[in-house]
């Protein structure tokens, strides 16, 4: 009897998150064809870069989507290094799989957005009861920009599992499965591979030193043999810093560039740094920045590994818009919502699913949203 209602509190959030991409498809495939043809900006741009019988696809890719699934076809070059191979060495076995890379980088995104979910709730269940776990996993997976960047092809849903896996295995107290995440997430993101300090700080604490060497060899091994391959195929070991300046044209985090500010001249500084930043982004920071603080009282070593993400992507992050996709991927924040009534918990969704699917026709038929 526990076991069923387990699973069936296990399957509803991948039911309403599976339902939500078919019904959102349909919808943007009916609202994007206009005289019997369906187009998208991205499509009219690149016509032959998706075959014409695949060209619903085009409702899953835009913006940074395409560079991971031309990296698994054609490999590196220049500029492309910027974009790290945890996704593309899986689009890659799936489109040899299967046949279609562009089909096989679809049902990767797909197959690890639901494996998030399911992870997640695993996760939540070790700090929450089995309802509010179930709760939680639901308005993650329903929250606009999780919903929309793990439905496109972006690296997103690869970066959320492996961490999320990470410490799902760490807390099963399975090391060398949680070290091997952990070295995966970091070739997601480079900053994925923070996961590893909490598994560290707690090991010394509890003195397994023993077990020290999983967290630190793995993920260390996995950067190196990334910063290898960059030396030895593109003569720069550091090819992805310097792909990222290009995409930057030749600036650096925004981070970097107010602390830049203000450091040559004072809190005026700001005015010409910021001035271009929108608005928006300032509440949706400060609500970021108070479940982080949050997520102390729900466990303090994941309280490092969410502040640590955190202030790296404030400092290192390019496009101040783009931290409203990589801060709701912190994946502790979201223990932080305990909610007890299904009612209450069954209206927010229901007034986040519209949300997600104006912001996944925004992505890819309107502007860019992170």
């Amino acid at each position: 009897m526990v076991l069923n209602l387990r699973l069936r509190l296990l399957g509803f959030p991948l039911a309403v998150a599976a339902a939500v991409r078919v019904f959102g498809a349909f919808w943007l495939l009916q609202t994007l064809t206009l005289n019997g043809r369906f187009e998208t900006p991205w499509m009219a741009a690149n016509p032959d870069l998706i075959p014409a019988r695949e060209s619903w696809l085009w409702l899953f890719n835009a913006f940074d989507s395409l560079h991971f699934t031309l990296i698994a076809v054609h490999g590196y070059s220049h500029p492309e290094y910027a974009y790290l191979p945890g996704f593309p060495i899986l689009i890659f076995l799936a489109g040899r799989l299967i046949g279609d890379y562009w089909f096989g980088a679809f049902v990767v995104t797909q197959i690890l957005a639901m494996g998030s979910i399911a992870a997640f709730q695993l996760v939540a269940e070790q700090y929450l009861p089995t309802r509010e776990a179930f709760h939680a996993a639901l308005l993650m997976s329903a929250f606009p920009f999780i919903s929309v960047y793990t439905t496109l092809g972006y690296s997103e849903p690869v970066f959320l599992f492996s961490t999320l896996l990470a410490w799902y295995f760490y807390k099963k107290a399975k090391i060398m499965p949680a070290s091997l995440a952990a070295a995966f997430a970091a070739m997601t993101r480079g900053y994925g591979v923070v996961i590893v300090l909490p598994m560290i700080v707690d090991l010394i604490r509890s003195k397994r030193y023993s077990k020290l060497a999983y967290p630190t060899i793995l993920p260390a091994a996995s950067i190196g043999a990334w910063l290898l391959f960059c030396y030895f195929s593109a003569g720069d070991a550091f090819a992805s810093w310097s792909d990222q300046r290009y995409w930057q044209r030749g600036g650096v985090g925004d981070g970097i560039k107010i602390a830049q500010s203000i450091l040559h001249d004072g809190l005026r500084g700001l005015i010409n740094c910021c001035s271009g930043v929108d608005p928006t982004i300032f509440w949706a920071l400060a609500a970021f920045a108070i479940l982080v603080a949050l997520t102390w009282e729900v466990d303090r070593l994941l309280f490092i590994y969410a502040a640590g993400v955190s202030g790296l992507l404030l400092v290192v992050t390019t496009y101040s818009l783009s931290l409203l996709r990589f801060f709701p991927f912190i994946f502790p924040i979201w223990l932080c919502f305990r909610v007890k009534n299904s009612v209450i918990a069954a209206i927010c969704v229901a007034f986040l699913i519209p949300m997600t699917i104006v912001v996944w026709l925004y992505t890819v038929a309107v502007t860019f949203t992170g």
